[in-house]
């Protein structure tokens, strides 16, 4: 409705759509509607980048939502790109402890482990889980994104055991702030059960992951 109504919105208050749009792709993206969230995400940059609105922590914000599904899609160059300029203007023009900027080395930190980069991506997400948990908390609904990343990233360089009590935290946030069938519950279990198969606990793994497929594909597809 908002973007509807663009056109009778003045030309000084018109930073509020482009913010819209960037929400949007993100809830898209909470319905499973990924295709439409990473092209709803382009719009949202495109359109900054048109109004040449590009100094603005805004567009950061922008570029860091589009960073984080292009990722996903494994477009793996292009993310970087967009989240390291996004880090760049955050860093300029806001606090460090800004939540936009924990939400932007989040992704980073994502993009990084998906590539194998993992001594960057435990950068990043040790930077991410300190913003959290000093600007918004342990309750901020990315808090468990990044204990999931940072639990992986050590089951995988040698540290299962400190993994493990990372990812049975978000597991744990998660369970008690959504319903079990919700996919972000699936995606804290199974990469619990990820790290138990490292430890070769297959017995406990097995269940943690068979359930996170199955939910996962009636989920998502």
């Amino acid at each position: 409705e908002t973007l509807a109504l663009k056109e009778q919105i003045p030309a000084e208050s018109r930073y509020l759509v482009r913010l819209t749009r960037s929400t949007l792709a993100s809830t898209l993206a909470d319905q499973g509607r990924f295709a439409d969230a990473l092209q709803t995400a382009r719009e949202a940059v495109a359109e900054f980048r048109q109004t040449g609105q590009t100094d603005s922590p805004d567009y950061g914000f922008a570029l860091t939502v589009l960073g984080g599904f292009l990722s996903d899609w494994g477009n793996f160059a292009e993310a970087d790109a967009a989240l390291r300029e996004a880090e760049t203007i955050f860093r300029n023009l806001l606090r460090p402890s800004h939540l936009w900027l924990g939400d932007n080395l989040r992704n980073q930190s994502i993009s990084f482990y998906r590539q194998g980069r993992l001594p960057e991506a435990q950068n990043k997400v040790s930077e991410t889980l300190k913003i959290y948990r000093e600007s918004y908390g342990t309750h901020y609904d990315h808090y468990p994104t990044a204990l999931i990343i940072q639990g992986l990233i050590l089951a995988k360089t040698g540290h299962p055991q400190e993994g493990e009590i990372s990812l049975r935290e978000a597991v744990r946030l998660r369970t008690e702030s959504l319903p079990q069938e919700h996919y972000w519950v699936a995606l804290a279990n199974s990469a619990l059960g990820e790290c138990l198969a490292l430890e070769r606990r297959y017995p406990e793994a097995e269940p943690l992951l068979l359930a996170s497929y199955n939910n996962l594909k009636s989920a998502l597809g």
